[in-house]
């Protein structure tokens, strides 16, 4: 009996261990000689074909608002999916078949980049919903990538948004 108690409270500790989420790390840092802060992500989302020859990245960006630490929207960085870009689509495919579509709001450039910006509504969606497919439309081009998540990723920005742990780091260097 008391082999059967000890063999069941170490399956349910593994049990609860194994279903904790990692936490997602926000490097905190001020620039000591330009006094400009910076909320840096130590993981970002890789969106890519499996030979790496298309596909995107997300890098959630972060700001500081009345001593609180709010999501603000994303970096995308893409490669090959058009040479140019300019108003590009991000389209969230949800597990419950919800969609939403963020457009990005800066110029025209050559260097794969597009900023997003959302809304309270949009963070909710994102916050609370798991993600199946994600698709970069190239507003340029109209080239674009659809990926689709592995299953430990479709909670990527739900553990981005509401699990995360802001550390202090030194950025003066």
């Amino acid at each position: 009996m008391k082999k059967l108690l000890i063999i069941t409270t170490l399956f349910l500790s593994n049990l609860t261990f194994s279903q904790q989420k990692k936490q997602f790390i926000i490097e905190h840092c001020i620039d000591k000689m330009t006094e400009r802060e910076y909320f840096l992500t130590q993981k970002k989302l890789i969106c890519a074909n499996t030979q790496k020859t298309k596909g995107f990245t997300i890098t959630p960006q972060f700001n500081l608002e009345d001593g609180n630490i709010v999501p603000n929207g994303f970096i995308c960085k893409n490669a090959n999916i058009g040479n140019c870009g300019e108003k590009d689509d991000l389209i969230f495919l949800f597990e419950d078949d919800t969609k939403l579509t963020l457009t990005s709001w800066n110029d025209f450039n050559c260097d794969g980049n597009a900023y997003f910006s959302f809304d309270k509504d949009d963070l909710n969606y994102l916050s609370t919903k798991k993600i199946t497919d994600i698709r970069f439309s190239n507003g340029y081009s109209y080239e674009s990538y659809t990926y689709t998540f592995k299953q430990a990723e479709k909670d990527y920005f739900i553990n981005a948004y509401t699990n995360y742990k802001v550390i202090e780091i030194d950025c003066s260097k």
